[in-house]
């Protein structure tokens, strides 16, 4: 397998190689921009040379070696000779070669340059050390064509895990978005050797067969406090009735509590359930709650159409409380199969839900924040977008790690306000956007410093260092894929407090971490399971899912619009103008790109005018 390093246009450079027997192009991966130069420029029609910064791509395709050994003796000659002659129908060679800047092999280090594995590894051995004898990976392999060189390379990766004492616990094949992966367990040995001796060094990391591999850890979500929690009166009501609209794709919900009682519709063909004691149901309750009745403080109507619920969420096995994504499983296959069950069904059932039409994904994979290329489970999620007339509204992502602020600027509340908000900045690189918020065709959803929860009373422990309405200091940045807005819209997340550190004599710099509000707020208010029995307690939560379950809500809302006369674009355009109850606003970079003035909901409105009909 080979890496061509490109600048500039590559249309000839692929009619070119095409002509060459047994080479296919696998992948694209978008690469980094440099400054222009006397070589490698951009132009234009009328003004000619311009200064624009040139896009640099790595084009990888797959052969055999005698392929390969061609393409680089080309290469060499064309160095050697730029006038030199080609065989017949190898002429447009010449002029892809001018674009090229290196030919070389894909090679162990390319396949986790971006993938984040080496760091995870650094930081699994510091942590836990010798405690743990395996870990999780991600194993994606080059996308072929031909069916029987998949299952050839498969069987030819799976070999090479198993001869160094791993396991595949999970394999997946789409071939929609060219997506196949195996999810592997390796022996702790395999971590060390890499560390030690550079990722040569384990047999996996030098197949031809793997493209990436990725530090597999499930999502998981804390609870937002295991005390007693506030109780609220809510009239329970009888069974809604009618079609759902709305997937909600997360932890099993509470279903007998109040503030959900009737109105959900559970499909659960894994049986999750079975094993998901109710104590430890926080965020998919949560996230109904917010769905149906948006936040509690607010005393919002309730919609009058049930959720579908899939939970996709278990217990932890080991930490109490909290839930993560279904583990030994790959969270693309995962939603995949969810989502096909819905609008297509599964085995000999029919669809379990037909009339849904907006899928709320309050997730986010924490290991791997997005980089140059789009993750898997984004591909999956443009793909389903498009092909299944689904609006995804998905979570950006939240960074909850405490940052630091100089010693200075801790005295002051308007001081650190405006030091967190640099520190914010600082680290935007590492505060990139979480898949699947990476996904084009959805709606990703960040999160603003605000809820309904009006004044309250700060006590001398914490403060308030976010500006009222502001997107939040946790949550996920953009820019998305090739510098696309992320996230595209921002609702309210709840505000979040932060604790009032301790300044020791000679400090210049201190840490600020997030304060626990869950018992007494603000933040949103949400059903919560509760002790003893109770149907009716609550709490306060924040984050970027909190906003992403609101923005849902007002999809429904508008949907009901939108329905209501959904054969007339004239109805259309007049709601796109008008729509301006909405609490959720576009994402900064999109009203400086010209839209100024344009409403979120507008934005849901036209992500939804595509899925109208079936409905």
């Amino acid at each position: 397998m080979v890496v061509f390093d490109l600048a500039g246009s590559v249309k000839d450079f692929r009619n070119a190689i095409n002509r060459i027997d047994g080479l296919e192009f696998l992948s694209e991966l978008l690469g980094d921009q440099s400054d222009p130069d006397d070589d490698f420029h951009m132009t234009e029609r009328e003004a000619g040379r311009t200064d624009k910064r040139v896009t640099h791509s790595l084009y990888l395709v797959m052969s055999n070696t005698k392929a390969i050994d061609e393409l680089l003796r080309l290469f060499t000659q064309w160095q050697a000779d730029p006038s030199a002659s080609f065989e017949h129908g190898l002429g447009k060679f010449k002029t892809a070669f001018q674009q090229l800047t290196a030919i070389r092999r894909w090679g162990a280090e390319d396949r986790i340059r971006e993938t984040g594995l080496r760091e995870r590894w650094e930081e699994t051995l510091s942590m836990v050390g010798q405690s743990v004898s395996t870990v999780l990976v991600e194993v994606e392999l080059w996308h072929r064509r031909d069916a029987a060189q998949r299952a050839a390379a498969e069987a030819h990766v799976e070999e090479v895990i198993t001869s160094s004492a791993g396991r595949v616990l999970d394999r997946s094949q789409i071939g929609e978005i060219e997506y196949h992966a195996l999810l592997a367990e390796l022996p702790i040995q395999q971590v060390q050797s890499v560390l030690t001796n550079g990722a040569s060094a384990i047999r996996l990391l030098t197949t031809d067969d793997v493209m990436f591999v990725s530090p597999f850890a499930p999502m998981s979500v804390a609870p937002g406090t295991l005390e007693p929690v506030a109780q609220t009166q809510l009239a329970r009501s009888d069974r809604i009735e009618g079609k759902p609209r709305i997937a909600l794709l997360d932890g099993l919900p509470f279903t007998n509590h109040d503030a959900l009682q009737g109105r959900l519709s559970i499909d659960d063909p894994d049986e999750i359930g079975e094993n998901y004691p109710v104590a430890a149901r926080h965020h998919g309750t949560a996230m109904a709650s917010l769905i149906i009745h948006g936040d509690l403080t607010d005393g919002g109507p309730p919609l009058d159409r049930p959720v579908y619920v899939r939970p996709i969420l278990q217990p932890h096995e080991f930490m109490p409380g909290y839930e993560q994504v279904v583990p030994n499983r790959l969270l693309t296959d995962v939603l995949h199969r969810a989502i096909r069950r819905i609008v297509k069904g599964e085995g000999n059932q029919p669809a379990a839900a037909p009339s849904v039409r907006v899928v709320n994904l309050s997730i986010g994979a924490q290991t791997r924040a997005l980089t140059r290329r789009m993750s898997p489970v984004g591909r999956l999620l443009d793909w389903l977008a498009h092909s299944y007339n689904l609006l995804f509204v998905v979570s950006a992502g939240n960074h909850t790690d405490e940052f630091t602020i100089p010693a200075d600027a801790a005295h002051d509340t308007d001081a650190a306000r405006l030091a967190a908000m640099r520190a914010g900045f600082e680290s935007a690189l590492l505060r990139g956007i979480l898949p699947p918020g990476d996904a084009l065709n959805a709606l990703t959803v960040g999160a603003t410093h605000s809820d309904g929860l009006g004044e309250i009373e700060v006590p001398d422990t914490v403060w308030d260092i976010t500006h009222p309405d502001a997107p939040a200091h946790y949550g996920s940045v953009g820019p998305g894929v090739d510098r696309s807005v992320k996230p595209d819209l921002h609702h309210s997340g709840g505000r979040a407090l932060y604790t009032r550190p301790i300044v020791l004599p000679g400090q210049t710099d201190v840490a600020v971490g997030l304060a626990r509000t869950a018992a007494t707020g603000p933040g949103l208010q949400v059903a919560a399971p509760g002790r003893g029995g109770a149907t009716n307690s609550t709490v306060f939560t924040n984050g970027t899912s909190n906003a992403t379950a609101l923005v849902t809500r007002e999809a429904s809302r508008l949907f009901d619009l939108l329905e209501s006369d959904n054969r007339d674009p004239k109805t259309h355009r007049f709601l796109i103008r008008n729509i301006t109850r909405c609490s959720c606003v576009p994402s900064l970079p999109m009203q400086a790109a010209g839209a100024p003035g344009r409403t979120a909901c507008a934005t849901i409105l036209v992500s939804m005018a595509r899925t109208l009909g079936g409905s």
